[in-house]
């Protein structure tokens, strides 16, 4: 059975990006000395590493991201593990979780698939069952908050930054029935970036 795990940057508040879908304004009060600081895209890129599949959701989101990491994989002026990262998003498996994306929307990346929002679910249960490594969900609030509702996550990765929102969008929609067993904690001193990874086991 191959493990799904869901990672997620987050605000001290708890918050997963501002009114306007964006998370540049949460980083105009970030505390000097993390500027630059990149422990973030090295955890991600080490749990891409491990992933067969890259789960995504929205047309917005997705063809925003690939657009942006199209643009880093060539530009000189990207650190080496922004360039990295941007290899491996573009390399592997992705689903697109979607009902307004198009074939044509996705014709310029390779390795992808749509897949309708109401058979994600379905798609997920099936991958879950299939070979390969690890599935992997970056983004995707609305995504993983369903299925954290239908028990189709095993591994929650929160990835705290040192910001207050004051205000944005939740990064739960509502209490989904599971209960959380820490099985891992990391601390970034160069970043304030500090990890709580979870087991996500049905709620009693």
């Amino acid at each position: 059975m191959r493990t799904l795990t869901v990672c997620n940057f987050v605000t001290v508040d708890g918050r997963y990006e501002d009114d306007d879908h964006d998370i540049a304004s949460f980083f105009e009060h970030q505390h000097p000395d993390y500027h630059g600081a990149d422990s973030f895209d090295f955890y991600t890129t080490e749990l891409l590493r491990g992933a067969d599949t890259l789960l995504l959701s929205g047309r917005r989101s997705y063809l925003g991201n690939m657009g942006y990491w199209s643009g880093v994989r060539d530009d000189p002026a990207a650190t080496d593990i922004r360039r990295a990262f941007a290899d491996l998003i573009l390399g592997v498996e992705k689903i697109v979780v979607s009902d307004t994306i198009s074939a044509d929307d996705i014709a310029g990346y390779p390795n992808t698939r749509i897949v309708r929002v109401a058979d994600a679910r379905a798609e997920v249960i099936e991958l879950k069952r299939g070979p390969g490594r690890g599935i992997l969900v970056l983004l995707g609030r609305m995504l993983w908050n369903d299925l954290m509702q239908a028990g189709l996550v095993d591994e929650l990765h929160l990835v705290t930054f040192p910001l207050i929102a004051g205000g944005g969008v939740a990064l739960f929609d509502s209490r989904p029935p599971v209960a959380l067993k820490l099985i891992e904690t990391r601390v970034w001193e160069e970043s304030g970036n500090v990890l709580m990874r979870w087991r996500v086991d049905p709620a009693t």
